[in-house]
């Protein structure tokens, strides 16, 4: 696939300054002044057309400096930055003139974007009309609310066709009613193949739109790869984040800007009594079905309590079943589940597991819309999808050829979609390659 984005080693230094003599003296003598601070250090990633990255990080982790640099606002310190096609950055405020109005600030705009008087003016009003400002868009900029700023900036960034789309928290502000309207927008440049960098706080946006995630933490690179690799992780990271004090706070960002890896760091940090407790094993949430494999295993309290085989209990009633698994953990080098026997929440918890000691697939919920199927009169019906010889209902369907079947919920299991349905008053599950439309 074609490269739309590919940066290379970019850093980005700044000097802080005490006070201004500081800074005048390091302009006008040869002497040096102020602090050196690298926002983005030795930073690399590629976007293919058609990608939508997402940057994620705590405050202060470089996200809008490194959206500022692929959109050319700034100027890198170091490295390259490739990007194929016109970019265009939205954020609150960006590029807007207080003084002028709103319509002033489309106009500038469009002028420095390269567009002629009649290009603006045939631009003007869907901009404005999809700004749902009204009248203020003929008000100072300056007298209007973030999220105003916000509508007008990304009006005038969706309406010039850009080939590099970067939202900077821009959904952030405002109302749900617009943040709706814009999502929408983003997603018919999605279907148009158009590059995006999504900047924002919210998982639940990330998960939704996005395919890739860029997680830079105090402006290195953390993990850089799909949804589903990345996010559990820093959903991790959140939690034992949220641990640390202030102080701890500081010296793991003062660890990360310094290039340690953060496990050790924290491992081996002094003055953290609970410290062993709090990285023995560290929890991600997921969402996956699986089945116990045969052979000898046992079922946990907990990751740690597997150091003793006498704490696990044995697995044998547990086998020939599906179970939920609603977080894994990483414990010295071995992968674990936490399995349960409901898929609401964390009730019917049966304990930990080794993954090695399990089958498991990734379990998705696509809909409850309603459905109307037949039945084909093959295969076997469960009462969860993908079940056991245990969660098996009807050994055979031959009877029920050709009778409707009425679906209530959809999932994917791994790469097959299961349907949920009442027959003979209790719920079933089949998987699609038993039923016809």
């Amino acid at each position: 696939m074609d490269k739309a984005i590919t940066v290379k080693n970019i850093s980005k230094k700044y000097k802080l300054y005490n006070n201004g003599k500081e800074r005048l003296g390091d302009l006008l003598t040869p002497k040096s002044y102020g602090k050196d601070f690298y926002a983005l250090t030795d930073v690399s990633f590629e976007a293919e057309k058609g990608d939508v990255v997402g940057f994620i990080g705590i405050n202060g982790s470089g996200k809008s400096t490194l959206s500022n640099i692929i959109a050319g606002i700034i100027p890198e310190t170091s490295g390259t930055v490739k990007v194929n096609g016109y970019t265009s950055l939205i954020a609150v405020s960006s590029g807007l003139k207080g003084e002028l109005s709103g319509r002033d600030n489309i106009e500038l705009k469009l002028l420095m974007l390269g567009f002629n008087k009649s290009e603006i003016k045939d631009l003007e009003p869907g901009i404005i009309e999809f700004s749902e400002l009204g009248t203020f868009i003929d008000q100072p900029v300056k007298s209007y609310s973030s999220g105003m700023k916000s509508r007008l900036g990304f009006a005038i960034s969706v309406n010039v066709d850009p080939d590099v789309l970067i939202i900077d928290e821009a959904l952030s502000v405002g109302d749900k009613a617009f943040a709706e309207k814009s999502y929408q927008k983003m997603v018919e440049f999605k279907k148009m193949d158009k590059t995006m960098i999504f900047v924002s706080h919210s998982l639940g946006q990330m998960r939704k739109f996005c395919e890739k995630i860029l997680w830079l933490e105090y402006g290195r690179v953390r993990a850089f790869g799909t949804v589903d690799e990345v996010i559990p992780k820093y959903e991790a990271f959140l939690s034992f984040w949220k641990k640390l004090s202030h102080n701890d706070r500081e010296r793991y960002k003062q660890s990360i800007m310094e290039g340690q890896i953060p496990d050790e760091w924290y491992n081996n940090g002094e003055d953290h009594e609970d410290s062993e407790e709090i990285t023995e094993f560290i929890e991600e949430p997921t969402s996956r079905l699986g089945h116990v494999k045969g052979g000898v295993s046992h079922i946990y309290s907990s990751p740690a309590a597997s150091k003793k085989e006498t704490d696990g209990e044995p697995t044998d009633r547990y086998k020939n079943k599906v179970y939920y698994i609603k977080k894994q953990a990483t414990y010295k080098d071995e992968t674990f589940y936490l399995l349960s026997q409901e898929p609401s929440a964390m009730n019917g918890i049966v304990g930990w597991m080794k993954g090695s000691d399990m089958s498991s697939r990734q379990h998705i919920a696509i809909d409850t819309d309603e459905k109307t199927f037949h039945f084909i009169g093959t295969g076997q019906a469960f009462e969860h999808p993908w079940g056991g010889k245990k969660d098996k209902i009807i050994d055979d369907m031959e009877p029920y050829r050709d009778t409707e079947f009425k679906v209530n919920r959809t999932v994917k299991v791994g790469n097959d979609i299961w349907y949920r349905g009442t027959l003979n008053e209790r719920h079933i599950w089949l998987p699609q390659n038993h039923l016809k439309s």
